[in-house]
């Protein structure tokens, strides 16, 4: 079972809950004192899991701390818009869930390579090389405005991802 975040007032809780036996997830955010702000789906399914020490494995369970948020650019490539969409949020673990096993580059993001329209708003969820994929228009009005205005006051994202049978 991850650790409990150190919350403090102001900061948010992303909770990560993926169930081996459905196929997608569900990400609920709580503010400080403990209150349900929002739920969205979401997947921490990778394309070689369910194990999670192996390369393109499902998302290690744990404690993170959201950290750099990446905007990906008009002129960059387009396999890093159909990969990641327009944003990904670096997942820095608290708990040596990823470095433990080998793994590196846990992020949250949208996208979908492989898919016909992988910058869709309501894009297919489909499995990553390991990091928790949600939908492109959720990150873009839920996700990444609710990280940012945290961030913006000094407070902190605390992501919880919980990998259950």
């Amino acid at each position: 079972m991850p650790k409990r975040p150190d919350i403090k007032q102001g900061d948010l809780h992303l909770v990560i809950n993926d169930w081996e036996s459905r196929f997608v997830g569900e990400a609920k955010c709580y503010n400080s004192q403990g209150k349900q702000i929002w739920k969205i789906p979401a997947l921490a399914k990778g394309v070689d899991g369910p194990r999670t020490n192996i390369h393109a494995g499902d998302t290690p369970a744990g404690l993170y701390l959201a950290g750099q948020i990446y905007e990906s650019q008009d002129h960059e490539p387009a396999h890093i818009w159909r990969s990641y969409g327009k944003w990904c949020v670096d997942m820095i673990e608290q708990e040596n869930q990823e470095a433990g096993v080998g793994r590196a580059g846990i992020c949250l993001h949208g996208g979908g390579s492989g898919l016909p329209d992988p910058l869709a708003d309501y894009q297919e969820l489909i499995p990553t090389f390991g990091c928790v994929r949600m939908h492109n228009r959720d990150l873009d009005t839920v996700v990444i405005p609710c990280l940012k205005a945290a961030v913006s006051k000094g407070h902190r994202m605390w992501i919880t991802v919980n990998q259950l049978r």
